[in-house]
């Protein structure tokens, strides 16, 4: 059965606002027995269907969202094709990134209908959630246990999080862990890079504006230190 991103998409949007359950009770209600138990209409259904190798129910549940609206619309034959889980695999965010970068389709750019990954504190595959729309710097997404509900989230977007932090570092940014033993955070980064595109838009307005003093002391604010051409 062929599917498209669409298809997904209306799907997993109909249950933004569904909240996982304290218990095994109420799963098919969106504000009853509301909880942090783990325990979904999702994994209920998954688990009904022998989808993953072992029951999921009462584990966190962002792979499971995902895993379901592809089974919904296609079984499970085609889903697990689909979602690169062609053997006995888990639920777990790490070995799916490694089944995908097996299969040679795992990539940096996000396009709608997506699924994306989010890393952890410790730099591995810890979360997530299917793209829903693509700009030049963010995308977005609907997940699941996200904040123990079906809900939306915007994240940079990887090419223009790329090109506006290559600028930065043209100018003298040392990156994440620069010489100064700085370690900038992405809200930081950002902030950073609002700051460049007021910087560039200034250039562009103010007529006869000096655009090397105006460089440097954005430079400076960043304690920066290379030359700008």
């Amino acid at each position: 059965m062929n599917i498209i991103p669409k298809q997904v998409l209306d799907l997993a949007a109909k249950y933004i606002g569904y909240k996982e359950k304290a218990s095994n009770k109420d799963l098919y209600s969106f504000e009853g027995n509301a909880g942090k138990g783990n325990y979904t209409m999702f994994q209920h259904e998954l688990d009904a269907a022998r989808f993953w190798n072992n029951s999921k129910q009462g584990y966190e549940w962002c792979t499971s969202f995902v895993a379901w609206c592809f089974w919904r619309l296609c079984g499970n034959v085609e889903a697990k094709r689909i979602l690169c889980l062609t053997g006995d695999y888990g639920a777990g965010c790490v070995s799916w990134v490694r089944y995908y970068k097996q299969a040679g389709r795992f990539f940096d750019s996000p396009k709608v209908g997506d699924q994306f990954f989010k890393k952890g504190n410790d730099g591995q595959p810890c979360h997530t959630g299917i793209v829903t729309s693509v700009d030049a710097m963010t995308f977005t997404t609907v997940e699941g246990n996200a904040g123990n509900m079906v809900d939306t989230r915007r994240y940079m977007n990887p090419e223009g999080y790329r090109a506006e932090t290559k600028e930065l570092i043209e100018l003298g940014f040392k990156g994440y862990g620069d010489q100064r033993g700085l370690y900038v955070t992405e809200d930081m980064l950002r902030c950073m890079i609002i700051n460049l595109r007021m910087c560039k838009a200034l250039i562009a307005a103010v007529p006869g504006i000096d655009k090397a003093a105006l460089l440097e002391e954005f430079k400076r604010s960043l304690k920066l230190t290379v030359e700008v051409e």
